[in-house]
């Protein structure tokens, strides 16, 4: 329970606060991805983000996560296959199945976008006072573990974190 006595009720100026709060983290990190990476359109990292997630996924699970037809995220898969970051392989269990995977180009991308996220909040963490960035630590992971809790309950999606959902949502 929280200390409002129900679970979800907030008031007004409270609310507004967390939505202005989320805003500027989420403007930090999709001004990162926007910087560094114009040469990844949103779909292809949705793409590149959930096949590093599963290491190895066939096009239909792709197709699946990505909420994509089959002929799209083929020709998706064949874009991604042509710049270097996706590599197609008959599958380890059943030889009549392809599955794709990250190239080392692929991941480096996905790490070149992570180095510019961090940096970019780095850069923002350095302008607060060492007592607030604390604060904002203890805050930040009781945040993470109801957000958990709550996830737990609302989604059946046991393989999606909040980072996950987040990246997919601001690629």
């Amino acid at each position: 329970m929280n200390d409002h006595g129900e679970l979800g009720h907030i008031d007004p100026a409270t609310g507004a606060a967390v939505e202005g709060m989320a805003a500027a983290l989420v403007a930090v990190w999709a001004y990162s991805r926007h910087s560094a990476a114009t040469q990844v359109s949103s779909i292809q990292l949705q793409a590149l983000l959930t096949i590093e997630r599963h290491q190895r996924i066939n096009l239909a699970r792709l197709g699946e996560a990505l909420g994509a037809l089959p002929s799209s995220t083929s020709r998706l898969c064949d874009r991604l296959e042509a710049t270097g970051w996706v590599r197609r392989s008959v599958s380890p269990d059943d030889r009549r199945e392809l599955t794709l995977g990250l190239t080392p180009t692929g991941a480096a991308l996905l790490d070149q976008l992570r180095d510019e996220r961090h940096a970019d909040l780095a850069q923002v963490i350095d302008e607060m006072p060492p007592e607030a960035r604390k604060a904002l630590m203890r805050g930040l992971r009781a945040f993470t573990a109801a957000a958990d809790r709550v996830g737990d309950q609302r989604m059946g999606h046991a393989d999606d974190t909040w980072t996950t959902i987040a990246g997919r949502f601001l690629a």
